[in-house]
């Protein structure tokens, strides 16, 4: 999780420098023996081992705890608030956490709190994520679009300047990172109060406007990195300028806002400026800027390089099409077709078949609902088209975790899909970091008639813990345990755990089977159902009715 990357420095340097201090600790007590520098080394080994130790084999015990804890103790606190109140509360303490830490509020929020609320209706056709990206923080946390013009019309300090007109492109879809490092903002005590402060002044602005004005319903979907204006467009259903309008003078609002404190912080970069004239003047200002400005652009050179391949990403599928293929499961027992798997399939622009190479790309991007989507009308269409021919085939979909998590999503899957024999398959690994955030939705697609499929199970290391509360009816065992069947061991593992989740209740398929040798291992071991090359690859929607 990210706080560690805050949390575990802080710990493992302070402990070690206890245990250092430690004499029977030391492996060299002499003085004589060797060189200061070389003890130093030696005698930091058993300090070293132990922090070691301590983070691989205690720290994960703790944090879970410690997890666990503060996720009762929020949740007692504010678990009859209204949503109004749960979405204030997470403004204010995500701005606060980005202040401190540096850490992305919302994810370390996400730890202890759960964030399903902020997909349910604050007023009428807006959810509560919607109300925050759309109308509390322009450009990011702090709502610092405002103050990227502030400085562009106020400021008279170089560096702010340029680093505003780098961040202003990014913070137009919200994304503030370069901002709030590079002036920076982040335990910036000048800044705090407007940070804090302007989010707070936006929801009451925003949620006056909004017991007066209603949402239309509108079929747009908007994600947190939909430009300012753009958003207020679509939510006037492309058709009233109204929130377009708020949105302005929530901007301004903040400009003002901003402007004093900037002058406040001008002021004390002054600093900062004598220091400049100080390296001129012993003649060391290259070699201290050459210094500072490969540290900045090794940070920087990431996020760049991040867009530029979203950028690709998405020219590339407005160049092609999307295709569903299909993979069929095979019941070894009696011979027969199971059911299928639909796969996502790209055809370039020059008609060639293609694997999704562009998935985790849209995951970064944060886009993974958009192919969800798309994926769930094509299966509903596909399933139309064979139910006029009177085939009802058993369909299995992948979600990822992000829409199980969006209850829009979920009611759009009942919607179109309930009593149409679909399977769901969500990736074992995802319950250890999402069990808290998902489940329920997971609870309410079983309560109205959908399988359940756990799928790459046996990947993650969090398998056996999970086991016993899975709310899913079907296991699907990764192809990595099955290809270490080739050993005694390799077989020993994988027939264990098939005998261990078939205890359990579960259906189990198995993944990746591509040889003989693999299908009568596995009848051997009982195993009902395969999926793999040694039946059939995926094919087209043309060819499922006749397999």
């Amino acid at each position: 999780m990210e706080i560690y990357a805050f949390f575990i420095p802080i710990i493992s340097t302070y402990l070690y420098i206890y245990l250092y201090k430690i004499k029977s600790l030391k492996i060299i007590k002499e003085n004589y023996i060797i060189s200061n520098q070389l003890k130093i080394v030696v005698n930091s080994l058993i300090p070293i081992l132990i922090v070691y130790l301590f983070l691989t084999f205690l720290i994960p015990y703790i944090s879970e705890f410690l997890q666990i804890i503060l996720e009762k103790f929020f949740l007692s606190i504010t678990e009859n608030f209204s949503i109004e109140i749960k979405t204030f509360i997470q403004v204010i303490t995500t701005h606060i956490i980005w202040w401190l830490t540096g850490i992305h509020g919302t994810h370390i929020y996400n730890i202890f709190a759960d964030l399903s609320y902020s997909q349910q209706e604050i007023f009428q056709n807006l959810t509560s994520e919607t109300f925050i990206y759309s109308f509390l923080v322009f450009g990011g946390a702090g709502s610092t679009l405002s103050l990227i013009i502030a400085i562009i019309l106020k400021s008279k300090n170089h560096h702010n300047r340029k680093i505003s007109f780098i961040s202003f492109p990014f913070a137009i879809f919200n994304i503030n990172e370069i901002l709030l490092f590079g002036l920076p903002i982040i335990m910036n005590f000048t800044l705090l109060i407007p940070f804090l402060l302007l989010p707070i002044i936006n929801f009451f602005t925003s949620y006056l406007v909004f017991s007066f004005f209603a949402i239309p319903e509108s079929d747009y979907i908007l994600s947190w990195t939909t430009p300012i204006f753009v958003s207020g467009y679509l939510l006037g259903n492309a058709q009233s300028y109204i929130f377009v309008f708020l949105q302005l003078f929530n901007l301004i609002v903040g400009v003002f806002v901003y402007l004093p404190f900037l002058k406040l912080y001008d002021q004390s970069q002054e600093l900062n400026n004598n220091t400049k004239k100080l390296k001129e003047k012993f003649n060391i200002k290259d070699q201290v800027d050459i210094i500072e400005e490969i540290s900045f652009f090794k940070t920087q050179a990431e996020i760049i390089k991040e867009k530029s391949n979203t950028h690709k990403m998405v020219e590339d599928l407005i160049s092609g099409d999307l295709l569903l293929y299909y993979q069929p499961k095979i019941d070894i027992k009696n011979d027969q077709c199971y059911g299928f798997e639909a796969l996502l399939r790209f055809k370039t622009k020059d008609n060639k078949i293609v694997g999704p190479y562009f998935i985790s790309q849209i995951e970064k991007a944060g886009y993974n609902f958009v192919i969800d989507l798309w994926v769930i009308n094509q299966v509903l269409q596909d399933l139309e088209k064979w139910h006029k021919k009177s085939f009802f085939p058993r369909i299995s979909i992948n979600l990822s975790p992000e829409s199980i998590s969006n209850e829009y999503i979920i009611n759009k899957i009942i919607r179109k899909l309930k009593n149409k024999n679909v399977e769901i398959e969500i990736l074992e690994r995802t319950f250890a970091s999402e069990h808290c955030k998902f489940m329920k939705n997971i609870l309410k697609l079983k309560a109205n008639g959908f399988a359940i499929s756990i799928d790459d199970f046996g990947t993650g290391f969090s398998s056996l813990q999970y086991l016993h509360i899975l709310p899913a009816n079907i296991i699907k065992l990764d192809k990595t345990l099955l290809d270490n069947i080739t050993t005694s061991k390799g077989k020993i593992l994988y027939k264990d755990i098939a005998k261990m989740c078939q205890h359990l209740n579960y259906t189990l398929i198995s993944e990746g089977v591509e040889t003989k040798e693999d299908v009568d291992f596995l009848k051997s071991i009982k195993i009902d159902i395969i999926q793999g090359f040694y039946y059939s690859k995926a094919i087209p929607f043309n060819e499922v009715y006749f397999f």
